[in-house]
């Protein structure tokens, strides 16, 4: 199955078809990492080539956001260094990707190999308000100050200085900027940030009490039945006939009728679904995915004893279990298909399904999904999807034409489908956004992928981001040891958590693999290799074993000596020994 990002054009097809020429609206959001701001105020607004978004505060300094961390650059007595003024006024970023910061006093450039900030050369300019800067070429920067248009060389020393009595320079609105993804960044006065974007899907509110449902109905539509019976399931067909399953089988209800118990005792029925020649497919506890027909029961998988909901679509019955499968079985060639794995579904219990004109609606508790194996279509939806956002999801419903209704806990919504255009395809990569050591935590900039460690420093945690700032809570990561050909098995990180630990590193070059999926679950194809270079010890370098050779050469020959002086001894011992047996041998004789 392919991507889903690949088949876009057919989701917008269809999403085209569903809304009928409906406007598509737009959706306001918080702007996500909120609460790691030391101050709500934000003046500035910037995202860099590398895709980190800046926040330039109006007392508070500097911000780099990755979208699970924010990393403050900030002048006060934890960073003596840092001479930075922190009201900043406008950022720009030059060719060599470094970021120049206009502050309430003088300019200075941030370069992000090391992420070390320096002042620019003239002291005296270091005193004015720069309250627009732009970056032109040959990393040039011009700059509005004290009614004065500076121009500074890739150094930041200031070539010229000509009195204006107005701003001319023509620069991007920096209170609102469109991100790589399309979403819309803005600042209010009071320089609160949020974000407008376009949902996946708009919900009308509606009262599902005044809407012929079809299929499956709340079990509230059921009617009035025997005391004591435990409705499982309603089906309500289209000529108005209810199918209920319960706790004891399974029961009729005809328009103006008594409600009726249809064929033998089936047991607890847990779902089902009637197509339109009379069968009835059921879900039993007993004897699991049966039919039943003009009074003959048919088995038909015995091992399905746990559906959550039944849907019959042409000759396909569409079944959801509640230990979170998916499953498709043709009526026809009486065989099951798992879809579990092609709609990356993780064992969460579903709640209901739609199925129209061959597309299936699944709902979970808190999301959704759109498939469609015929149209190579599928579409995670999330609550940050949704406008407006519902808490909990508790069925979901349709008229049995095109329209779906989903509920919640207290409240009905119809569902729109509104792309206003194309959303952009990114292949999700993986950027090594900081590390930490023994020695602190460390900004990593311009894509490095090749990190240098001291001796010492033989366990690290390396933080990664995709850049999708608002989905970062359903992006995965995955990391390995080793290359291509020799690398270990893929460990997996829980969604929503970028770091790993990556412990007993060994002297030389230790290499690591990373990957993510994107904010629908599928996985990149694009691997991130990493170096982490790793310091010898003074035992671990080349002098070291020179000396351990030497010591080892020495000490084998002094063993060698020893053993030669000892045999020498020995031998020289023994031949006195002879002499005097001789001398013994004489005197006797």
């Amino acid at each position: 199955m392919k991507k889903p990002s690949r088949s876009i054009l057919l989701s917008v097809m269809f999403i085209t078809f569903l809304t009928c020429g409906m406007k598509a609206q737009e959706r306001v959001v918080q702007m996500p990492n909120r609460d790691q701001l030391m101050s709500a105020h934000i003046r500035v607004l910037f995202q860099d080539k590398e895709g980190y978004m800046w926040y330039g505060m109006k007392s508070d300094g500097l911000y780099r956001d990755d979208g699970y961390n924010l990393v403050s650059f900030r002048a006060d007595y934890l960073h003596p260094e840092l001479q930075m003024n922190n009201n900043i006024m406008s950022l720009c970023e030059d060719q060599s990707n470094r970021l120049w910061i206009g502050t309430k006093r003088g300019l200075y450039v941030l370069d992000k190999h090391d992420y070390t900030i320096r002042p620019t050369g003239d002291q005296k300019l270091q005193t004015w308000t720069m309250d627009a800067i732009k970056a032109s070429t040959g990393d040039s920067i011009w700059a509005f100050a004290n009614n004065h248009l500076l121009t500074y060389d890739r150094d930041g020393n200031c070539t010229s200085q000509s009195p204006v009595e107005s701003n001319p320079l023509v620069i991007p609105d920096r209170r609102q900027i469109t991100d790589f993804r399309g979403n819309v960044w803005q600042l209010d006065d009071n320089g609160m940030a949020t974000v407008r974007t376009h949902p996946i899907i708009i919900m009308d509110e509606v009262n599902l009490d005044t809407i012929a449902l079809r299929h499956l109905v709340p079990v509230s539509r059921a009617g009035t039945l025997p005391p004591d019976t435990k409705v499982h399931a309603v089906w309500h067909a289209t000529d108005d006939t209810k199918w209920i399953g319960t706790s004891i089988g399974m029961t009729k209800v005809a328009p103006g009728a008594e409600p009726e118990e249809v064929g033998p005792h089936f047991g607890v029925v847990n779902t089902l679904s009637p197509a339109d020649d009379g069968t009835i497919y059921l879900n039993t506890e007993w004897q699991g995915l049966i039919s039943y027909k003009d009074g003959v029961i048919a088995k038909l998988d015995s091992t399905i004893r746990n559906a959550s909901a039944l849907c019959l679509d042409n000759r396909n019955l569409w079944i959801t279990t509640s230990d979170g499968r998916l499953l498709v079985y043709d009526v026809q060639k009486k065989t099951v298909q798992d879809k579990s794995a092609d709609c990356r579904l993780r064992g969460d219990a579903p709640w209901g399904i739609v199925v129209i004109n061959g597309y299936v609606w699944v709902i979970f508790n808190q999301y959704i999904i759109l498939y469609s194996p015929s149209q190579d279509l599928l579409q995670y939806v999330f609550p940050a999807d949704l406008d407006p956002q519902p808490l909990f999801f508790r069925g979901i419903y349709t008229d049995g034409d095109r329209r779906v209704f989903i509920e919640t806990e207290d409240k009905a919504y119809e569902l729109k489908w509104a792309f206003s255009e194309e959303k952009p395809v990114m292949q999700e990569k993986v950027s090594l956004s900081a590390y930490e050591t023994m020695r602190g935590i460390f900004c990593l900039g311009l894509d490095q992928r090749e990190l240098h460690l001291s001796a010492k420093e033989r366990v690290v945690h390396l933080f990664f981001t995709t850049f999708d700032h608002l989905h970062t809570s359903h992006i995965r990561f995955a990391y390995r040891r080793g290359g291509d050909e020799d690398g270990g098995e893929w460990q997996y990180l829980e969604l929503g958590q970028n770091a790993a630990r990556i412990s007993k590193l060994t002297q030389g070059d230790n290499i690591i693999q990373v990957k993510a999926t994107d904010a629908f679950g599928e996985w990149s194809d694009q691997i991130t290799t990493i170096t982490i270079h790793v310091e010898a010890y003074w035992y671990e370098t080349i002098w070291a074993f020179i000396i351990y050779g030497v010591f080892a050469a020495l000490l084998i020959g002094f063993i060698i000596w020893w053993r030669k002086k000892v045999i020498q001894k020995k031998e020289h011992k023994n031949k006195e020994m002879e002499e005097k047996m001789k001398k013994v041998v004489i005197v006797e004789e």
